[in-house]
């Protein structure tokens, strides 16, 4: 398998995504005839399709696709566009990528190559770095697990060019929805490849069609913080990982192995090996989950099966509160604890970290009740660049270790490369504990002007048995750029920052002359930076690890995910105030006690500990258990109403 099969392994979508994308896909390809026999027969390259055709444009978008109108009703919800909160930016009105045409200007400069820019800002080699003094790798894995709640892009759902029909993996021409990444001559891959493959976004329906929309992506999941991750953010997938066998509204578990009589998740079909390096003789399987994503590597396989084991454990509970209780209530509240959970370990525990208190506090005032007019639907901006910030802080290896916090020669430190799609590794050597011990006791990687991004994600993505690996750096500068993301300057701006304008002032704004000189000469003017990269090069505020312009969108998205939420945990009505105060208790560390064979965890699972003689034993006041006592209700007899 290719590295851009393994990008596409985890990007799999639902079948309601599926049909809506290839309905968007096929509206953009007909419009796109259309408008190629307009040019054939006019001799002209002007935009006047929706002049010349409003009838064709018109007939389309009402019948092939389902427009898809945003009203408050479906805000938030799964297969809608994402919101904008500044226009996008094109090279045409059709939708066109910044950076299609080499020759096009922006500010009267040319896009640099986004391969070029990740090899000189972003590169670091995996030894060269510093390693964080505060925080741990688990609050780095919490970020992605908290995205994969919130976010999935598909990407287009064909792999070869609608109008030559070149497979999108070989060619290195750019025809839709092929966007091949060139690499430059002074790159060390020149002369092994001459590009690296990248498929656009998929199209939402209705978008870039009618006059003055422009071309807008798709999220295919819920965007709120809510576990869809484990659940699904669709009725028939919450449905199939369900146990329906179960009197206890107990989620599916795998048949075939178990981790000391601790569950694991069910398996897929078997497929192929994924990894090179490994026996050809052994067949590898796909975890099933509310997220495709879950395969992607050995942290995302740990906090999958350690929320699955912590959902059964609350139903079992639940039911010996409530034995009267039907399986489907069951599964409900526990469902619905699942994501307080998550939104208190997120907002107060996660969310201070990354922003910094002084930040938090005055970018995240307190929760005051929910707001109808406040829209929770993702931005593009989060989605495509802010909430990839934590990319530049992700450690090139992943430790294991065995009891006691100590190397063990079993389950011996991986590589990053080798723990992508690695669900045998998890079954074959020592289950989730020796991952989750390794994410506790190890610190967060740092980032710095001069150690952006190792190596394992530049130059070993997806590294797998035939095709050159992919570069993630150039990958999310390549996503801004196919989402119309407009430049760095103009995102200060929307958030009341300075913009600079020049070299000089670009350094003050960094902090740093010789990369704010690297962005001058890749970039020739400050205007031009990618968002994404522009953003992660500024320095972290006070108390945390982002600067001004990630602080800015982060928390306007996640303030617009907690307000515009109806469902949130601190809502009059969503809990009793005893409920709500029991559940403000919960940690992570005891999660993780409860769900697996660990003993010792650290009071704080977000900060770096420095040695397993910090660690607390499970059964220590500091690591208390959420006492789920004033879940019980009385039993009248009288079956309750799921509602």
């Amino acid at each position: 398998m290719r590295p851009s099969d393994l990008l596409a392994q985890f990007k799999q979508t639902e079948t309601r995504t599926r049909t809506q994308i290839r309905a968007a896909e096929l509206l953009d390809n007909t419009v796109e005839l259309i408008r190629e026999m307009v040019r054939a027969n006019t001799h002209t390259k002007t935009n006047v399709i929706e002049q010349s055709c409003p009838e064709y444009t018109l007939f389309f978008a009402k019948h092939v696709c389902h427009v898809l109108f945003r009203q408050h009703p479906r805000w938030g919800a799964a297969n809608i566009p994402y919101s904008r909160w500044l226009p996008p930016e094109y090279e045409d009105v059709w939708g066109t990528p910044r950076g299609w045409d080499p020759e096009h200007t922006y500010h009267n400069v040319s896009l640099p190559p986004v391969r070029l820019v990740s090899q000189e800002v972003l590169f670091t080699h995996n030894d060269n770095i510093s390693l964080d003094s505060t925080l741990s790798h688990l609050l780095v894995e919490w970020g992605q697990w908290i995205d994969h709640d919130v976010v999935l892009t598909p990407q287009s759902p064909s792999t070869a060019a609608f109008r030559t029909g070149a497979d999108c993996t070989h060619t290195c021409s750019r025809d839709t929805p092929c966007f091949p990444i060139q690499i430059p001559l002074s790159d060390p891959r020149n002369g092994i490849q001459s590009c690296m493959p990248f498929f656009r976004s998929a199209p939402s329906c209705g978008a870039g069609v009618l006059p003055h929309r422009h071309r807008e992506q798709l999220n295919a999941i819920t965007s709120f913080v809510d576990a869809s991750m484990v659940y699904g953010s669709s009725t028939s997938l919450a449905s199939a990982l369900r146990n329906h066998s179960s009197p206890l509204g107990l989620m599916a578990l795998n048949s075939q192995h178990s981790d000391q009589e601790l569950s694991y998740m069910p398996f897929l079909p078997p497929v192929p090996p994924l990894s090179a390096g490994f026996s050809g003789e052994a067949v590898y399987h796909l975890c099933f989950t509310g997220d495709s994503r879950a395969n992607e590597h050995l942290g995302m396989i740990a906090l999958h099966t350690l929320f699955l084991r912590e959902h059964n454990r609350l139903v079992k509970e639940l039911h010996l509160l409530n034995p009267q209780w039907s399986p489907d209530i069951l599964y409900q509240e526990a469902r619905k604890i699942m994501g307080a959970i998550h939104q208190i370990l997120t907002w107060e525990h996660y969310l201070p970290r990354v922003l910094g208190d002084t930040a938090t506090s005055l970018l995240m005032p307190p929760y005051e009740g929910y707001n109808p007019e406040v829209d929770p639907s993702i931005a593009n901006v989060f989605a495509a660049a802010a909430f990839r910030f934590a990319h530049v802080t992700v450690h090139p290896v992943v430790t294991r270790l065995g009891p006691g916090y100590t190397t063990n020669s079993q389950h011996p430190p991986l590589p990053l490369h080798h723990s992508l799609f690695a669900s045998w590794r998890v079954v074959q050597e020592g289950g989730i504990d020796p991952v989750l011990r390794g994410l506790l006791l190890s610190p967060a990687k740092l980032q710095t002007p001069g150690q952006m991004m190792v190596e394992e994600l530049t130059e070993r993505l997806f590294q797998a048995q035939g095709g050159m690996p992919l570069d993630l750096g150039a990958l999310n500068l390549q996503r801004g750029r196919d989402h119309g993301l407009p430049g760095y300057g103009s995102w200060r701006r929307f958030c009341g920052l300075s913009v600079p304008n020049s070299t000089s002032e670009l350094a003050e704004i960094l902090g740093n002359f010789t990369l704010a000189h690297k962005f001058q000469l890749l970039y020739g003017t400050p205007h031009n930076i990618d968002v994404w990269v522009g953003a992660i090069s500024e320095p972290a505020l006070p108390g945390g690890r982002v600067g001004p312009l990630l602080a800015c969108l982060l928390a306007r998205q996640f303030r617009a995910l907690r307000d515009g939420d109806r469902f949130w945990w601190e809502r009059e009505g969503v809990f009793t105030s005893t409920q709500r105060r029991h559940l403000h208790a919960v940690s992570l560390s005891r999660i993780i006690c409860d769900n697996s064979h660990i003993t010792l965890v650290p009071a704080d699972p977000f900060s770096r500990t420095e040695s397993p003689d910090d660690m607390l034993a499970c059964f220590h006041p500091l690591v208390p258990h959420l006492d789920l006592s004033p879940w019980k209700e009385p039993d009248t007899g009288e079956e309750r109403d799921i509602c």
